[in-house]
């Protein structure tokens, strides 16, 4: 029996069954998109101009409150009566009003004595800080409280993202993501799922990144997800799962069939001692137009990542430690029929890092980072017989706005990197990293995201153990409408391999505009352009890409 008919047959069952899965995600998350309420669901508001006020939950227009509503008396759920609807009201000061035919009043409180100040605040500690004070900012006890709205609930569980890279926090987008609506939601049980789903038609104009000979094709995609996030008094718990297919008309080689799945926690100790971690499992397809890439003509290999990370916090005062560290795993898979060029490019990478944050207020803090990190290749590199293992450091400096204010939040930092390789025929990758987050509500109808990457990353070229690899970019978002809002951007990203004359240069734009119809259902339009430039010969290319479609939530 052919072993290679063997495996891709094994292949073959495999992506039958995870399109299957993948089909039951997307069916899913379309009935509970679009079928009737089945919870409490909760209301989430933005800040500014296009959330103003309290929202009814359905239409997303504001409530008008009655202007006498009054709290019943004690608690809302612990079965107490209503107070009569006749009895005398107090006035705002003084002593209560008298009730006719009542001989007997309250008497009067006496006044207090001239000169003389109560003091009500309790007495602070002899020495040190009491630990059973909660020493932390309004703003970050208040994510982490137990919700007392809808809106709360809602926004602590958009917010609840945890983090262990704290670069890669999502909250900074959000900001930036100004919306007329938030996704509100489904209740189930202590839960609160948010299913998504989008659809779209998207043409291509050079869909293999040729200089020459450029081929377009039209796709039809889609893109289900799902995120559980926990609602939870302490602790949380957030599972989420995404797919993205596309069904090329001309060429199905170039078809996508993406899924990740996701889980993140938080374990809090105490009030200053928590711990976080994570678990994913990525499937993606390998890209074409990279000098790395082992795409041919056969289609696209596919790349499995696995990434498993822990994440230790704790707060003394002003302040604050992190030790977090990770393994992922990397598997790139021939293409059926290809020979085999990519077991190469498998790897496992240890790495770990301890950060100390000074908080000077919520929305000002300054930290230092160092980092070390592993590289385990499975076989030496096919292009020239080299290992490619390497073991490097990562050292940085930086600001940070922290991640709940309303007008700016992330951080920005500067270090240095190195990355050793076992081998020394391979040079030293070393150099100055930039890294950014930022999210700018510049007013209620603008706002501003910069982005900065650097890293050391891998390379199967020969003579070349990697790249220093550096992107920069913006975006901007502005509502002309309420429910009409437009973004602009542009990415620069450059490589420069240690080892050989190589350096590859891309800029992206982008430009799109999206109309809210209701909560639920939002129309969209995108146009990408891509240029490519290295100095690999005829290697150049520039890609032209238009979407349009809907997008579905709850």
């Amino acid at each position: 029996m052919n072993p290679c008919c063997d495996k891709g047959a094994i292949v073959e069952f495999e992506a039958h069954r995870v399109w299957r899965a993948t089909g039951v995600l997307w069916v899913a998350c379309m009935l509970a998109v679009l079928g009737p309420d089945t919870g409490t669901a909760q209301v989430a508001t933005s800040p500014g101009l296009l959330g103003m006020g309290h929202r009814h939950r359905n239409s997303g227009r504001p409530e008008r409150l009655p202007d006498n509503r009054k709290p019943a008396t004690g608690s809302r759920d612990n079965g107490a009566e209503a107070a009569d609807p006749n009895a005398p009201t107090a006035p705002p000061f003084g002593r209560p009003a008298a009730v006719d035919g009542v001989l007997a009043q309250p008497a009067e409180a006496p006044a207090a004595p001239d000169g003389i100040v109560v003091d009500t605040e309790p007495p602070a500690p002899v020495d040190g800080v009491d630990p059973t004070i909660d020493t932390r900012p309004d703003t970050e006890a208040q994510a982490f409280a137990y919700p007392r709205t809808e809106e709360e609930q809602a926004a602590v569980a958009l917010a609840l993202a945890p983090e262990p890279n704290p670069a890669l926090d999502r909250r900074p987008g959000r900001l930036f993501r100004f919306e007329p609506y938030d996704p509100i939601g489904i209740k189930v049980g202590s839960f609160l799922l948010f299913p998504e789903a989008t659809i779209d038609i998207a043409a291509t104009s050079n869909l293999f990144r040729t200089q020459s000979g450029q081929k377009g094709d039209v796709a039809l995609e889609t893109a289900p997800s799902a995120r559980l996030v926990s609602d939870w008094s302490r602790h949380a718990l957030e599972l989420s799962l995404r797919s993205v297919d596309s069904f090329h008309n001309r060429y199905p080689s170039e078809d996508d069939r993406a899924w990740t799945a996701e889980a993140r926690g938080r374990l809090d100790i105490t009030r200053r001692t928590n711990i976080e971690a994570f678990v994913g499992h990525d499937v993606t397809q390998d890209s074409r137009g990279s000098v790395n890439s082992t795409a041919d003509i056969n289609g696209r290999p596919d790349i499995t990542t696995d990434r498993t990370g822990v994440t230790l916090n704790h707060r003394f005062n002003r302040l604050s430690l992190q030790l977090r560290g990770a393994v992922t795993d990397r598997t790139v898979d021939p293409v059926s029929g290809s020979a085999d060029t990519t077991s190469d490019r498998d790897y496992t990478e240890r790495e770990g890092a301890l950060r100390a944050q000074w908080e000077f207020k919520p929305t000002l803090s300054v930290f230092g980072e160092a980092g070390v990190n592993e590289y385990d290749y499975k076989r030496s590199s096919l292009s020239d017989g080299i290992s490619r293992n390497s073991s490097g450091e990562r050292y940085r400096v930086g600001v940070s706005f922290g991640n709940t204010a309303q007008v700016l939040r992330g951080e920005v930092s500067i270090g240095t990197a190195r990355q050793d390789f076992d081998d020394t025929r391979l040079p030293t990758l070393k150099g100055v990293i930039v890294d950014a987050n930022l999210g700018w509500r510049i007013n209620a109808l603008t706002s501003l995201r910069l982005t900065a990457r650097s890293d050391l990353g891998e390379s199967t070229v020969a003579g070349a153990g990697g790249a220093m690899t550096r992107s920069i970019g913006g975006e901007v978002r502005h509502a002309f409408r309420r429910h009409l809002i437009a973004t602009a951007g542009v990415t620069y990203a450059r490589s420069d391999y240690a080892g050989a004359d190589l350096v590859e240069q891309t800029v992206t734009t982008n430009a799109g505009l999206e109309y809210y119809l209701n909560r639920e259902i939002t129309l969209f339009g995108r146009y990408t352009h891509i240029d490519y430039d290295t100095t690999n010969i005829g290697a150049d290319y520039s890609v032209d890409e238009v979407r349009v479609g809907v997008r579905l939530r709850r």
